[in-house]
Order: C-alpha cells, then sequence, then structure tokens
C-alpha cells in the first residue's frame, strides 16, 4: 500500500463501515492492530479486531456520522455518531471518540474508541449485546 494522508484512511474506514463491507474494513487494519472500544478489553490483532468488529458489520444498515476530525502527524482523532438499523428494529447510535494511528504503509495501526458502555448496550440487539 502507499502511503496516503492518515486522514483519508480513516474516511475510508468510515465509508466502508458505511457500506458494511468487510473486507474494505479488514484491508484498512494492520496486521498487528490494537482496536480497544474503552470500556471493553482491546483485541490485539486483525483476527481479533475483526471479531470485536463483527456484532457492528452484522447490521442491516449502518450510518456513522462524522462531526469533526483533526490530526496530528499519522494520529487521526474523531468525534461520531454511529447510527445502526439492526434485522427487525429501529435505527439505534452511539456518541464515539475515535483517536486512530496510521502506519507508514496506509493501515490502522491502532484504534481507540471511547463511548458509554451503557449506550452501547442499549444500541445493540440483545443477541449481539451478549457478544460485546
Amino acid at each position: 500500500m502507499r502511503d496516503e494522508d492518515p486522514q483519508a484512511v480513516v474516511e475510508a474506514l468510515i465509508d466502508a463501515f458505511n457500506r458494511r463491507d468487510g473486507v474494505a474494513v479488514a484491508a484498512l487494519l494492520h496486521d498487528d492492530i490494537m482496536c480497544i472500544g474503552i470500556p471493553l478489553p482491546p483485541a490485539q490483532g486483525k483476527a481479533a479486531a475483526l471479531d470485536l468488529l463483527a456484532p457492528f458489520l452484522a447490521a442491516e444498515a449502518i450510518d456513522w456520522q462524522l462531526h469533526a476530525i483533526a490530526v496530528n502527524g499519522r494520529t487521526v482523532h474523531t468525534e461520531r455518531t454511529d447510527r445502526f438499523r439492526f434485522a427487525g428494529a429501529d435505527w439505534t447510535q452511539v456518541r464515539a471518540a475515535g483517536i486512530f494511528e496510521v502506519a507508514e504503509d496506509s493501515r490502522i495501526r491502532a484504534w481507540r474508541d471511547y463511548f458509554d458502555m451503557a449506550e452501547l448496550l442499549a444500541a445493540m440487539p440483545a443477541s449481539g449485546s451478549q457478544d460485546i
């Protein structure tokens, strides 16, 4: 992969989520990624990160709304509202602040999302929340 602008990499990740394109999401993650949805335990490595993200990608529709983005070197900070519509349910949402560290190969090496756990559990379907 060529060295792309870190902001463009994070925007591509958000776009891939909104398309529910798990292949594109996986391609943007570094093999050694550390993915943490604070306050959840960290997921080390691409396979573990994709397992952590699977319940979200299972939604029928995804609409991550980016409110603010800031870049400092290869670190990208976002403020988002992550909206999901799961089978048989209305839209739900979780507010999140995300910090992404983009490696020189234009893949995300670290991803830390900060959110309210009660808000996340309320947004997820009952069967999916057990996996979080």
